[in-house]
């Protein structure tokens, strides 16, 4: 029997799941949908803003918030956001960047997604059609579909953009008038003036965001070394999100129970999962949950907290079917401590800026973010339980799994990089930098440009009570955009590597300020290129 769907809530726990889920105030209740998907804000560090139309979300973003079809997520000067998605893909934006998500939905057993850059660059990692995901990135007036695990960037900054492939095959569509097909490696930048034309080149420029874009898949994947049976037959198992609980706490199978995961935090009695996050707002769920654990996704969109007499706190995955397929939001507690009640959910809605609060049913909320911290609470006695040693769950001896494979160790220029579900593939020829996608080379820094500050300091997802001050997005197109600071790991590099020359007629745009140095120039492909094929003219 699948120890996942084994117990979704013991009988005991459904009768209090079930109030607590009533009481939770679902005036923002709507049909359920099963074909609702949302994205997880996996990373932020800096000035990040969510938006839906004209509509402030959260300023500063938050770590764990759930995003749905229509937010757009908008990175300042030192800002820079992660998202991840259920079938394993993968979106990242540096600063000065503006993302999206104009389509994400299920269809069956197939995954849609559309992703629109407005402005700025991003970095893509694919799962391909194969898997069953479909998921396009649109910039400009042209859109990029790719076939098996595939990684890209995307570079609005010189209009109409530059697309870089660095693994996998991509298919890029301009409109009627281009239909071009590249392998990693290869890379184009489009014309201004003419759509059917472009500059193809089998080579990469690196951009000094390349090795941000490297260290974040670098984490993710060594997160995969503590994998348990638990997570690699899960419900979604692709889902990053289950690295961060193999990485951060214990997972037990229990007899009558079906897997349990326990945090580290919750080796102390007085730990609540739902002490610490932030009541953050949603135009279709209202005010939703948002946990500032680092783990704090997959165990608050589904499953069920349950509380253990001599251990503490377990979560159980349940059917693993997310809230929002029920068109609702409300608490996934079962068994709980006595006197333990979850912090108040707030009623109604923001202020809209300008103008005044949103009220429904007499009440309005002037904050879209709410802070909550709250100090130990019940239970008073201390279960502590011990951390990577046998425990006693509902009254079984049980051990917690171990990893399927054993740590490897981490060396940055060996790194495996992306392609986390299929490692091996290598870097193609005529890329000149480490970008950390399964190459074993000298990265060579394109130095740490020209904006000011010692460094980023990443945005503690702590919450705020105050509502800031919403920005419009930027307009689609060009503009200053930031150099990457230095790579965190020592790099070292002998020599620029061959520039990319554009095609005359190339898009406008403000600078990218990124990739400096010297180095002898190498001319853009002008031939067919190495495997790529294309329907129009390029130069």
């Amino acid at each position: 029997m699948n120890p996942f769907i084994k117990v979704w809530l013991r009988p005991a726990a459904s009768v209090v799941g079930l109030a607590l889920f009533l009481a939770s105030g679902l005036v923002y209740g709507q049909q359920a949908d099963p074909n609702v998907r949302a994205a997880r804000l996996s990373d932020v560090e800096g000035d990040v803003q969510l938006t839906e139309g004209s509509q402030i979300l959260a300023n500063p973003a938050l770590v764990n918030t759930p995003l749905f079809e229509g937010v757009q997520i908008t990175t300042k000067d030192d800002g820079r956001a992660e998202l991840q998605f259920d079938d394993g893909s993968v979106a990242r934006i540096s600063p000065n960047s503006s993302l999206k998500i104009a389509v994400l939905r299920q269809e069956g057993s197939t995954t849609h997604a559309e992703l629109d850059l407005q402005n700025g660059l991003a970095y893509f990692e694919f799962q391909g059609d194969a898997s069953g995901s479909r998921t396009i990135a649109r910039f400009g007036d042209s859109s990029v579909t790719a076939t098996g695990f595939t990684v890209v960037r995307v570079n609005l900054d010189n209009l109409p953009g530059e697309l870089a492939v660095f693994s996998g095959n991509a298919h890029l569509q301009r409109g009627k008038s281009l239909s071009l097909d590249l392998h990693g490696g290869e890379s184009v930048a489009l014309n201004a003036a003419d759509p059917s034309i472009y500059n193809l080149a089998e080579t990469i420029e690196p951009d000094s965001w390349d090795a941000w874009n490297a260290d974040r898949d670098q984490e993710l994947t060594s997160q995969l070394s503590a994998k348990t049976a638990a997570s690699g037959n899960a419900v979604n198992s692709n889902n990053p999100a289950w690295g961060d609980l193999d990485a951060n706490g214990n997972w037990y199978n229990v007899p009558g129970e079906g897997y349990v995961w326990s945090p580290l935090e919750a080796a102390s009695g007085n730990w609540d999962p739902y002490g610490c996050g932030n009541w953050v707002w949603t135009p279709q769920f209202g005010y939703v949950w948002v946990s500032c654990e680092q783990w704090g996704y997959l165990p608050y969109m589904s499953g069920s907290w349950n509380y253990y007499d001599d251990f503490g706190w377990g979560w159980q995955p349940g059917y693993g079917y997310p809230w929002w397929e029920t068109g609702s939001w409300g608490w996934n507690i079962g068994n709980r401590p006595y006197r333990y009640q979850p912090p108040h959910r707030p009623h109604g809605g923001p202020v809209k800026p300008p103008g005044d609060p949103i009220r429904r049913g007499g009440f309005y909320q002037p904050n879209p973010v709410l802070a909550v911290n709250r100090g130990p609470s019940a239970p008073t006695a201390r279960p502590v339980h011990p951390i990577g040693r046998p425990v006693t769950i509902a009254g079984n001896t049980v051990a917690p799994l171990k990893p399927l494979m054993p740590r490897p160790p981490y060396s940055p220029l060996n790194s495996s990089g992306f392609n986390r579900p299929n490692p091996g593939y290598a870097v193609y020829p005529g890329y000149g930098g480490n970008s950390g996608y399964g190459v074993n080379r000298g990265y060579i820094n394109p130095g740490a440009g020209t904006r000011t500050g010692t460094g980023y300091v990443p945005w503690a997802n702590s919450g705020t009570n105050r509502s800031g001050s919403w920005t419009a997005p930027a307009a689609p197109g060009g503009g200053y955009h930031p150099s990457a600071p230095a790579p965190s790991r020592g790099y070292s590099g002998a020599g620029a590597p061959s520039s990319h020359v554009s095609s005359g007629g190339g898009g406008g745009g403000g600078g990218h300020v990124s990739s400096g140095g010297g180095g002898g120039g190498g001319g853009g492909h002008a031939g067919g290129g190495g495997g790529a094929s294309a329907s129009g003219g390029h130069h």
